[in-house]
């Protein structure tokens, strides 16, 4: 309307100006104005045109036509306004559907599925060593550990007699041979799905012959630490709780797996020793377990009081051997036995087997019974003529067997983290040297236990070499030295102070 009402004003104001010029002149021709009447008339007009002009301009004036822009404007904006609040309501809330988002994958992280079927745990006997076999309600395999060099062809065996093809999960706790000397051979006589190993090397040949194997087939060593979620199956947990952290000593870089099958649950703890206990502890994983298997074969150097608080076991394991550690200690018997958890012994019982459904925990063999003797099972026998072992004082020493056995050590007063070898030394009864005799050497440093191994050449001699970490200075650690060959097992012992 503003439009046509300035187009009105000034065509008015136009025919103003001709009307009066044609009144003055008494015609105006381009118009046709031919007389003054007319002229008159045209003007009349222009101003009856004009008048009205005004009289439309106010209704849509540009007062009226900004307040009502500013109407128009504060319309739209409240309408644009509501619909923001409308969208922002329609909109979650950022925080509250970023929760949402991670819960559920959260859920699907611990998802578990409703126990079915059966869930075995074998302890099996490789004598003073260590291994265990999962099968899981899925026939999915877990294998931990593999016993010494000379168990390697049990362990085929074993597995074989379970109808295993493959290893689905392979574990070394740690490089000690008693516990991965057999893992070579289950490389290399079956189909393997994950390797995980600790990052701590050996010198030993049963360390090399482990990556070996590795290698031969292509396979990969994941790093075994805590808070390694292990793939095994839907139907169970299982997860590494140790090593925590970085120690030069073997045991305490020991692989720590916590496995859970519905209301059941197990603690496999490899050689860790005390320091690895109370960093488990301190970490706030849950550690509560129906089966223990006891560190490091029953020594004083694991199973704290403080790990047996937190733990709880209802059942302990003890994988050990004929030796001559002492072990299993007295004071972990009876640590054990006052905290009401059922004993078993693969010295006395052989392989355990424990079977569960989830709810119900059933083990093939009858707990030992713990009766505050001084003598423990592994040493209350007589061993054979073919067996037996005389204990050689400290330092350099012979053994007189079937077989005997010289043992010499390069450095007796090693500085911290020194490199020591220790020289074995094998001969028959008729003095010929012995060749690829088993050497086991176990060093008794103050907070831990650290064992090594090798193989005679064919000059009956057979050198491990070592080094002494952080050991304490001043502390005299204590080497006992096994030697098993044709049948035979003699043993002699050896010695450093660190200064």
């Amino acid at each position: 309307m503003i439009a046509v009402a300035s187009i009105l004003f000034l065509l008015s104001l136009l025919g103003i100006l001709f009307g009066i010029v044609g009144v003055i002149k008494g015609s105006l021709k381009f118009l046709k104005l031919k007389s003054t009447k007319a002229s008159a008339l045209f003007l009349t007009c222009s101003l009856a045109v004009f008048v009205f002009s005004i009289i439309i301009v106010p209704v849509d004036s540009p007062a009226e036509d900004q307040k009502k822009s500013s109407v128009e404007e504060k319309t739209k904006n409240e309408t644009e306004k509501q619909k923001e609040e409308v969208k922002k309501e329609e909109k979650p809330d950022e925080s509250k559907q970023t929760t949402e988002q991670e819960t559920p994958k959260a859920t699907e992280v611990t998802k578990v599925e409703t126990p079915k079927g059966t869930l075995e745990v074998h302890f099996v006997d490789v004598g003073q060593g260590a291994a265990q076999v999962i099968v899981t309600p899925n026939k999915k395999v877990m294998v931990i550990d593999g016993g010494n060099n000379d168990d390697e062809d049990d362990m085929v065996a074993y597995l074989n007699q379970l109808g295993v093809k493959k290893v689905d999960i392979l574990v070394g706790t740690h490089p000690d041979a008693d516990h991965i000397g057999g893992i070579d051979a289950v490389i290399d006589a079956f189909d393997i799905g994950k390797i995980y190993m600790p990052k701590i090397q050996s010198n030993t040949q049963t360390f090399q012959s482990v990556l070996q194997s590795v290698q031969n087939k292509g396979l990969k060593v994941t790093t075994a630490q805590a808070g390694v979620t292990l793939e095994l199956d839907s139907a169970v947990q299982a997860k590494m709780i140790a090593p925590i952290g970085v120690s030069n000593e073997t045991n305490e870089m020991s692989a720590v797996v916590r496995l859970v099958y519905g209301e059941r649950s197990f603690l496999f703890t490899g050689d860790a020793g005390l320091p690895s206990e109370e960093a488990m502890i301190a970490s706030g994983e849950t550690l509560k377990s129906d089966v223990l298997l006891v560190g490091h074969h029953g020594s004083r150097h694991s199973t704290g009081q403080a790990f047996i608080d937190v733990v709880q076991p209802k059942y302990a394991v003890i994988q050990v051997g004929k030796n001559n550690y002492g072990h299993p200690e007295q004071e972990i018997l009876a640590r054990l036995t006052n905290a009401s958890a059922k004993i078993y012994r693969t010295d006395t019982d052989g392989t355990i087997i424990f079977k569960s459904n989830g709810n119900n925990l059933e083990v093939n063999k009858s707990d030992w019974k713990y009766t505050g003797s001084s003598q423990s099972p592994n040493t209350s026998k007589q061993p054979s003529a073919s067996n037996q072992v005389n204990n050689a004082p400290a330092g350099n020493a012979t053994v007189t067997t079937p077989i005997t056995v010289n043992a010499t050590i390069d450095d007796s007063n090693p500085g911290q983290n020194a490199s020591v070898t220790v020289t074995v030394n094998v001969k028959d009864q008729n003095g010929k040297p012995v060749q690829g005799a088993n050497v086991q050497l176990n060093l008794h440093y103050k907070s831990t236990d650290t064992q090594y191994s090798g193989v005679t050449a064919a000059n009956g001699v057979a050198t491990i070499t070592f080094r002494t970490g952080r050991a304490a200075k001043g502390f005299t650690v204590n080497g006992d030295i096994t030697v098993t060959a044709n049948g035979q097992t003699t043993s002699t012992q050896t010695a450093f102070t660190p200064q």
